[in-house]
């Protein structure tokens, strides 16, 4: 394990991190509306062109109201995966696919626990730029069999979620099956197993957080949860798992 790398991605987490919370801000809304500039309690601007990159603060300046994920809940989930991914994933090209991936899924994570939406502008590139990636690492090594497995898992993973989001909508969303794509490219990277393993371990996760709910009193059976977090928490826990 290279530590100083470790240590390096963890702190690059940190601060990526804090343009990802203004991301989060400004997308956080319902399918269809514009994305989020100022408060909708207050109107107070929150977010201008320069503001993008720089931290935001969970709450509207003028008016207090809640406008983001808690402090430091967004940079200290990129710092986590990061410095874990640095600890597990390699070569250099992959570790920076599955950099790439998660650097998208966590802003898809946070704004689908929000307002139940994976918006297409983080899908798209999370699947694109880890696809590339993973083309650049084979590329250097000649392994091109392991790029077709990857993008066959990509396939099933996704083909599987868009076949349950035609025949039951209200349970998954076209979104989680775009979500899908890139979280499966890279778990078919690190393996059949791998990818069978993260996708019953995001439903898995999603079951249980249901059960609970129910238990608790705070949902019903009818009560509809987003499955993007757990999708995207079950992947990394493979991704990290598997011994390649």
């Amino acid at each position: 394990m290279n530590l100083i790398l470790v240590a390096s991605l963890a702190a690059a987490g940190l601060v990526v991190g804090r343009g990802q919370r203004a991301v989060i801000v400004r997308y956080a809304v319902p399918a269809g509306g514009p994305p989020l500039r100022c408060c909708p309690d207050c109107g107070h601007q929150l977010l201008g062109a320069r503001q993008l990159v720089l931290a935001v603060s969970a709450r509207c300046a003028a008016c207090g109201s809640r406008t983001g994920p808690p402090p430091l809940a967004v940079e200290l989930t990129s710092a986590l995966l990061l410095g874990a991914l640095a600890a597990r994933v390699h070569p250099g090209l992959v570790l920076a696919a599955a950099c790439w991936l998660a650097l998208c899924s966590v802003p898809l994570a946070f704004i689908d626990a929000a307002v139940r939406r994976l918006p297409d502008v983080f899908t798209g590139p999370a699947f694109v730029g880890t696809a590339l990636l993973l083309l650049a690492a084979v590329a250097a090594s000649g392994h091109w069999h392991v790029l077709a497995q990857s993008v066959l898992g990509s396939a099933a993973l996704a083909g599987f979620c868009l076949a349950l989001a035609v025949i039951s909508p209200s349970g998954m969303g076209m979104g989680d099956a775009k979500a899908a794509a890139g979280l499966g490219i890279m778990l078919a990277w690190r393996g059949w197993a791998a990818l069978v393993a993260g996708g019953f371990a995001g439903f898995l996760l999603a079951a249980v957080y249901g059960v609970a709910l129910m238990i608790s009193g705070r949902a019903t059976r009818k009560h509809q949860i987003p499955l993007g977090p757990f999708m995207i928490a079950g992947a990394f826990l493979a991704i990290l798992a598997a011994g390649k």
